[in-house]
């Protein structure tokens, strides 16, 4: 009996020393046809994400009874404790509502459904519905201090020994932050090879090429990165040692093949008949 009754007033102490919260029914609120702006004024005006936006107690008093002491736990956890509230931390202290008001966004393209009672912070992915990923993350110092640390907790001593297993699993992941641009600049030439570019790649690459030349080009991006190095080493196609290629009369089949498939020559030749590979029979 002594143990409960112990228990009870340990309890009742417990929640008396916890810090008070303020927990407001939004989607309560929005069925009573109340808007965003009138609880957080100014909110469309504000430049700066650390600004607070929670309502006073005036505000609160255009619609409720707040001197009645029975009606303070309808949004406060624990009134006795009731004081100063810190603010909601945003790691973008630069993000501005005021530029998105502007461009013709509501509160709900962040927020989400105003009908919930808690309202969501936006992250990341939302962001990119409307800004694309630059390069030296150039798009984030929009919202984030020159200075602060966009790393991620993820990202830790042993990431760039393990980061290959997370972005074959999730590349859209990554594209949040990173542009091919960011993992070209290690994954340049000979520098990290990829588990399938075995040591004698060179030499039976053009059959992982011709059947899937999308998975190649998501390093390989520039055509040039394939002619420069068969030009290089003289390796051409196997229809370019024929006979018949080229001759003096009627030019022999690689016209045929430009005529007909004008995209395939390109690949390695520069377009059209005053481009410089052309231009060296053909005249300009």
């Amino acid at each position: 009996m002594i143990t409960g009754i112990l228990l009870l007033l340990a309890v009742a102490a417990s929640a008396q020393d916890e810090p008070d919260r303020i927990i407001i029914p939004h989607g309560t609120h929005f069925e009573n046809d109340v808007s965003c702006l009138d609880c957080h004024a100014d909110v469309d005006a504000s430049t700066r994400a650390e600004e607070s936006f929670r309502p006073d107690m005036d505000t609160c008093e255009d619609c409720h009874e707040v001197d009645d002491d029975d009606t303070c736990t309808m949004c406060h956890t624990n009134p006795d404790e009731a004081g100063d509230y810190p603010g909601l931390r945003f790691g973008a202290a630069g993000f501005g509502h005021a530029p998105h008001v502007a461009a013709g966004m509501d509160c709900a393209a962040c927020h989400g459904d105003p009908a919930a009672d808690s309202p969501a912070l936006p992250g990341k992915p939302d962001c990119r519905g409307c800004h694309e990923t630059a390069d030296d993350y150039g798009d984030c110092r929009l919202c984030h201090a020159a200075g602060a640390e966009l790393r991620p907790d993820s990202h830790d001593l042993a990431w760039i020994n393990h980061h290959g297993i997370m972005a074959r699993e999730d590349q859209d992941r990554c594209a949040l932050c990173h542009t091919q641009t960011t993992c070209q600049e290690c994954h340049v030439g000979d520098n990290v090879r990829p588990r399938s570019h075995r040591l004698n790649y060179a030499f039976d690459h053009a059959l992982d090429a011709r059947g899937n030349e999308m998975e190649c080009a998501v390093c390989h991006q520039d055509p040039d990165y394939c002619s420069s190095c068969h030009i290089a080493e003289h390796v051409l196609p196997l229809n370019h040692s024929q006979g018949n290629w080229v001759n003096g009369g009627d030019g022999g089949r690689h016209g045929l093949e430009g005529l007909f498939d004008i995209e395939n020559c390109v690949a390695c030749h520069s377009e059209g008949e005053n481009s410089p590979t052309c231009a060296r029979c053909h005249g300009g």
